[in-house]
């Protein structure tokens, strides 16, 4: 049986987060009404330009019109992002939550800068993923990310 090439649809790249980065979730606007709700400290398991995977034992059902505050400190900056969940799945009796960054564009270019920087921290020892790395993220949208095998 052959092995099936399986098209990457990201349009990020995720990280894995081997040192714990935890975060504080509150509650920031349903619908067009702004809402602040008490912090629920979450695990953020992996982050992107475009957004993130965090573990929490609280239920939340995935809504597109529900934005939700994540404050957490990424290397020297402490960020607060908006982000609205997309998809939720269970794993060791937890939830995991798939968020999606609501961001203008020069919040997104800031972010980037700030998460390349803490990158570049925490993979010290992998220099090849950095040039991996800003390989990708400098793309033009020529589908070549698609393509790239990142398996070597």
């Amino acid at each position: 049986m052959d092995e099936e090439i399986q098209e990457n649809r990201r349009e990020n790249i995720r990280f894995e987060l081997i040192v714990p980065l935890f975060a504080e979730l509150s509650l920031w606007r349903v619908k067009e009404r702004e809402i602040r709700s008490r912090t629920q400290r979450v695990l953020l398991r992996n982050i992107s330009a475009g957004g993130c995977r965090f573990k929490t034992h609280l239920h939340i059902p995935p809504r597109d019109d529900v934005e939700w505050l994540l404050k957490f400190q990424l290397g020297n900056y402490s960020l607060k992002q908006k982000v609205i969940i997309v998809n939720t799945c269970q794993e060791e009796g937890l939830q995991v939550y798939g968020g999606c960054w609501t961001m203008t564009g020069l919040e997104r270019q800031s972010f980037q800068y700030r998460l390349n920087e803490y990158l570049h921290t925490v993979l010290v020892s992998s220099p090849h993923i950095h040039t991996l790395y800003k390989k990708i993220a400098g793309r033009d949208d020529d589908g070549q990310f698609r393509k790239l095998d990142v398996t070597s």
